[in-house]
């Protein structure tokens, strides 16, 4: 089968080898075009529920690398606030308590911030967020979060608009499976463009 790949991706050397590998062909103009989701054409792999667990664990797993990289703290003991608890949220909260550190949950949600308690976090509503934490990571793409909560380490996983409604040292890292490990994630992808295209020609 032929595939196209549109924009550009850190994923892609890897996912065109991948195609290749399995037998596929990359050409310029083939019908089965390969995009950013944002794009809304192509073959939908994004909608695919295996792909978006496996995704959303690859980037818990890069920003926990980024929290250990780019804060002076160690983990164990450390104040780390997640806002939102969605697979991303919940992935890092897990990681990040099974090192040390402990973790509170922001989320709108009642149900949410219920999941976020009975798996042993704390959980706060969005309006009343403690003011000091070590780390801050953003999951939702709402300007949601004010400050730097007292010099935190401040990570914004989510798309645009991002995470901060006033101005704040942020470091923003959508997109992080194709940075933190691009191989694994076009294995990901490959294996959900697979997924969706059987689906499609049995539907």
């Amino acid at each position: 089968m032929d595939f196209t790949l549109l924009g550009t991706d850190p994923r892609y050397p890897y996912l065109k080898r991948r195609l290749e590998l399995d037998g596929h062909r990359l050409t310029a103009d083939s019908p089965n075009q390969i995009a950013p989701p944002s794009w809304r054409r192509g073959v939908p792999y994004y909608k695919d529920e295996i792909y978006a667990i496996e995704n959303a664990a690859l980037t818990a797993e890069g920003a926990l690398e980024l929290i250990m990289r780019r804060s002076n703290r160690a983990l164990a003991g450390m104040e780390v606030l997640i806002t939102g608890f969605g697979r991303i949220g919940g992935f890092l909260a897990g990681m990040l308590s099974g090192l040390g550190a402990h973790v509170t949950v922001a989320a709108r949600s009642r149900t949410a911030r219920a999941a976020a308690r009975a798996r042993g976090y704390e959980a706060s509503a969005l309006e009343d967020i403690p003011e000091v934490f070590d780390a801050v990571v953003n999951t939702i793409p709402a300007p949601v979060l004010r400050g730097d909560y007292g010099g935190a380490l401040c990570l914004d996983l989510a798309s645009e608009p991002g995470g901060w409604a006033t101005d704040a040292p942020v470091l923003r890292a959508p997109g992080l499976p194709g940075l933190y490990a691009p191989k694994a994630a076009a294995d990901v992808m490959a294996e959900a463009i697979y997924r969706v295209m059987e689906e499609n020609d049995h539907g």
